[in-house]
């Protein structure tokens, strides 16, 4: 270790004696910033500029004139629309000659040209051999290729857009062609209305007929019932003797209240008492006196619980008495308050474990708290609940004994209502009997009309048809141009664009400040002065300087991402720490590499850092890489890095960032592998091919 630190501060007090080396040590601490913040700038927001992409827009459409002598040019209308929309620069021009050469000499990314005949295939088509209206699109896909998928996509909306006004247009004039033929077939089918009638009342009596011989047959019942219903007083004079008794075994309800609240009041007595103890123990500076105290609270505390289950138990057999008020809210006040009296005797019955003073003295100074809880709980809340139930209690009381009273009422309301039903049965026998018998005439006059009425069944399910095509036209072409509503709700949302690439140009910058560090910084150590270094002491001894460049490097670009450019970051302390551990890893790799491998391990960071640009799947998703990335990346400490930082800017899910970022510790311990025991064999051989290279004097 000492050697170590020798090494580190003569590096740092080298820095420090040249000015010039101290300046461009700090250029190689800001340069990586500098890296990260003009990328995440420039890609801030991408396509909130996309209205300054020109796209050319031409017609020759001929237009169309309706059945009602109007004129219509939907083409116009559409590019009228476009010149609105601001999402892209939409620009007219006179035909589509000027269209295609403007693509062509690069005036315009891509061009939108109408066919003559677009208006008329938008009215006619689908009565005309389904013609349909044509829309050429010409792009230039040499100018630019991203501005080719921004291009894609305005003319796809486009092309959704005409379809569903032409399956609007399409759909409201078939409804609104049919109208007046349908109206006019109402007029004339007059007769139908009256078919309709007929059948209607058919229908009607056939009910009317079938609820009448229902009655007829309830009332057969119900005067059978009526014969047995003298005798069924009986019973329940006999269940009202019942009654009478089940009220005498009803408990003393008031009795009971008293109970309740007597107990209540013991063991709110008996907290007190156990408080009283516990601070008289508190006061006791002889051992003998603390103990006896201790041993009066724990009796004091067992007292109170005994009356506390004492209180549950009471409560508990309510559910059996004859009245079901529910004590539940008491019982779980009581039962928390239980099971804090039981914590306390096992936090007294510890006590002897404690040999630490102020150990104890903090035991006791909850234990009374603990107390003070459950006494004021006890006085107030457990008191206040019980006196609620003490008058739910008296008033289900009350509510029996009325009760019990209005039963008999009740028998002799029977007696009467029964005595008069007799009467009304035997009337309304008399009335429904005749009320059948004419019913049955009015049957057999019905039957006639329905072969008549049957014959028109088929009409009638086609009127509901024209009923459905007279609907609003306007509506039915809206729905069924948009019969599905989209919703859209943002999972993790993240304000710009330039925020959701913080995590790669930030990651990618801490790669490139660790590549910029061992190319004018020397991994090696000087021995000069240094008795016996060991190689680990020479390697950690110089990375301790690349370990402090690189937190440095990784502060900087942090505090810019948030206080420069103010990236959107829910968690800025998480957002540091997996900069920090990224800033880390990497300078620990490239270093083991470049000590190692000397050139070639150079040259293997730059093959690491081109081959993660491509595939680590920081600006598209691995899913749509090659399958050769899709492969390879998890081996890379990209992912891991980029993945840890999007975390922190966009929401944390669970351990997710916790679990990156050991992942990406993993290729510091491989670092360290390969810095202390790999390389160590093979230094003879790597310091033959080094010669050899300046022998050629080029390498």
């Amino acid at each position: 270790m000492q050697n170590i630190r020798k090494i580190f501060f003569r590096d740092v007090r080298a820095l420090l004696k040249h000015p010039l080396a101290l300046l461009i040590a700090a250029g190689l601490c800001i340069l990586p910033a500098l890296y990260a913040w003009f990328n995440i700038y420039s890609n801030w927001d991408p396509y909130g500029n996309t209205g300054n992409i020109r796209i050319a827009v031409a017609s020759g459409d001929r237009g169309y004139t309706d059945a009602d002598g109007g004129r219509v040019n939907v083409a116009d209308t559409v590019i009228a629309s476009l010149k609105e929309n601001k999402s892209i620069a939409w620009t007219a021009v006179e035909n589509q000659e000027a269209a295609v050469r403007g693509v062509s000499d690069g005036s315009y990314y891509a061009a939108v040209v109408f066919a003559d005949d677009f208006t008329e295939c938008m009215y006619q088509g689908f009565l005309n051999g389904l013609a349909r209206p044509t829309v050429t699109y010409y792009e230039n896909e040499k100018k630019n290729a991203v501005a080719t998928k921004i291009t894609d996509t305005a003319v796809s909306t486009l092309e959704n857009n005409i379809n569903e006004q032409y399956i609007s247009l399409v759909v409201s004039l078939l409804f609104h062609q049919q109208k007046d033929v349908l109206q006019n077939m109402e007029a004339s089918q007059l007769s139908e209305e009256i078919r309709t009638k007929i059948r209607k009342t058919k229908e009607a009596a056939g009910h009317f007929s079938a609820a009448v011989r229902s009655l007829v047959q309830a009332n057969d019942k119900l005067a059978a019932s009526m014969e047995g219903a003298n005798s069924d007083l009986a019973t329940i004079g006999s269940n009202l003797e019942h009654v009478r008794q089940g009220l005498s075994d009803v408990p003393d309800l008031q009795a009971l209240a008293d109970r309740l609240n007597a107990a209540n009041a013991r063991a709110v007595q008996s907290v007190s008492d156990a408080l009283s103890q516990l601070k008289q123990a508190q006061r006791a500076e002889v051992a003998a006196q603390k103990q006896a105290c201790y041993e009066r609270f724990g009796t004091g505390i067992a007292s109170a619980r005994d009356s506390l289950e004492q209180l549950i138990n009471s409560l508990q057999s309510l559910n059996a008495a004859t009245i079901h008020v529910s004590p539940g809210i008491v019982l779980t006040q009581l039962e928390q308050q239980l099971q804090s009296l039981d914590a306390m005797q096992q936090r007294i019955a510890s006590r002897a474990e404690t040999d630490n003073a102020g150990m104890l003295t903090e035991m006791e100074q909850q234990l009374e708290q603990q107390v003070q809880v459950v006494q004021q709980t006890l006085q107030t809340t457990v008191s206040q609940s019980l006196a609620r139930l003490g008058s739910d209690l008296q008033q289900a009381s009350a509510e029996m004994s009325q009760v019990a009273g209005n039963i008999q009422e009740d028998i002799a309301l029977l007696d009467t209502i029964l005595t008069s039903s007799v009467t009304a049965v035997d009337l309304a026998n008399q009335s429904f009997s005749g009320m059948a018998a004419d019913m049955d005439n009015i049957g057999g006059k019905l039957d006639q009309i329905t072969e008549i009425v049957d014959s028109v069944s088929e009409e009638q399910l086609a009127q509901g048809f024209l009923s459905f095509m007279q609907g609003n036209a306007q509506e039915y072409g809206e729905f069924f141009a948009e019969p599905v509503t989209m919703q859209t709700e943002a999972v993790y949302p993240v304000d710009n664009y330039g925020s959701g690439v913080a995590p790669f140009y930030t990651t990618l910058a801490l790669w490139v400040g660790g590549v910029v560090l061992v190319s004018l910084i020397k991994v090696k150590a000087h021995t000069d002065g240094i008795e016996n270094p060991r190689p680990y002491e020479l390697f950690f001894g110089r990375y301790l300087l690349f370990l402090m460049l690189a937190v440095i490097q990784a502060a900087i670009t942090v505090w810019g991402d948030l206080y420069l450019l103010h990236i959107q970051c829910l968690y800025p302390r998480r957002f540091f720490l997996a900069a920090l551990v990224t800033s880390v890893t990497f300078s620990l790799l490239i270093y083991a590499l470049t000590i190692s491998f000397g050139d070639l391990g150079k040259a293997a960071i730059v093959v690491l850092m081109v081959l993660q640009i491509a595939g680590s799947s920081g600006t598209y998703p691995i899913e749509i890489l090659p399958r050769f990335y899709q492969k390879l990346y998890i081996f890379f400490p990209f992912p891991y890095a980029i993945n840890a930082m999007r975390e922190a800017i966009a929401g944390m899910y669970e351990q997710d960032q916790t679990l990156y970022l050991l992942q990406l510790s993993l290729f510091a311990a491989a670092a360290l592998a390969l810095g202390l025991v790999v390389r160590l064999p093979f230094r003879r051989f790597y310091h033959f091919i080094e010669q050899r290279m300046e022998d050629t004097e080029m390498m």
